[in-house]
């Protein structure tokens, strides 16, 4: 589910945007265990150029906290391009398909950012 949320305006059409989440991350609780990190936008994945997320796996039960930074660009989602307007940015973690689900925390004891910039698609 959602971790952190903001609300961003985006003013021109032709722009793209890009998403940036800081944070320390783990995942823990068994062996074999697995966590994703991922951004949505008005509750859609990203599609174009690709997904924004990261994964961790922990095979071992450690409870390592590991500095981690989330980052992508987003031209559109399954509902097409983003549009002028005000759009909702989350923060979501949850289970990777086919693998064992951890216990996922983001943020212990430190900072966590979230950073949406309105940007020209050459890139």
């Amino acid at each position: 589910g959602a971790i952190a949320t903001m609300q961003f305006t985006k003013k021109y059409p032709s722009t793209v945007l890009r998403l940036m989440y800081s944070a320390n991350i783990r995942v823990a609780t068994g062996s074999l265990v697995t966590g994703r990190w991922y951004f949505m936008i008005d509750g859609l994945e990203c599609r174009t150029p690709s997904k924004i997320d990261i994964m961790l796996y922990n095979h071992n039960g450690d409870n390592d906290h590991i500095p981690s930074v989330l980052l992508g660009i987003c031209e559109q989602t399954s509902a097409g391009p983003i549009g002028v307007g005000d759009h909702s940015i989350t923060v979501n973690v949850g289970n990777v398909p086919g693998h064992n689900d951890g216990d996922a925390y983001s943020g212990y004891r430190s900072t966590s950012l979230i950073e949406v910039q309105e940007m020209c698609p050459q890139f």
